[in-house]
């Protein structure tokens, strides 16, 4: 794969997690979308406020940031979607390990985002290595 379309892909990735993830953590402060509170006995929270705003905030947040510097300054935006991975995988993961969900996660949904995480992630560094290659390998 040549890397602008890398890149495009990875914007499409990090731009449909900076739509969903803001969306879902606004729809949740909103109480559009409802958890149980049974959920969250084991946690730090009382509520999903703070956990929505996570969500939209540092999820939605880094992945739009990621979303426009791709193409707005493309070095930055390659560490920026690096980050945006980081930051989606790591968020799930808690979710998964500390809710009490019913039925037990990760949940179809879970698996999906934790693997776009993933994928956003190695894609990035990937695209990183293979441009610090084309530097290093210029002769100018």
């Amino acid at each position: 794969m040549k890397p602008g379309t890398v890149r495009i892909f990875i914007a499409i990735l990090t731009g449909f997690v900076a739509l969903t993830a803001i969306a879902g953590g606004t729809a949740i402060l909103i109480g559009a979308d409802q958890f149980p509170l049974e959920w969250l006995p084991e946690t730090p929270f009382t509520s999903y406020t703070i956990p929505a705003l996570i969500l939209a905030i540092a999820v939605g947040g880094s992945a739009l940031v990621a979303t426009v510097l791709l193409f707005a300054a493309p070095r930055s935006g390659i560490y920026a979607a690096m980050v945006a991975g980081m930051i989606l995988t790591g968020y799930v993961v808690v979710e998964v390990l500390i809710l009490k969900q019913v039925p037990p996660g990760p949940t179809p949904i879970e698996l999906f985002y934790i693997a776009i995480g993933f994928i956003t992630t190695g894609l990035a560094f990937s695209l990183r290595k293979f441009e610090r290659q084309l530097i290093s390998s210029d002769p100018e």
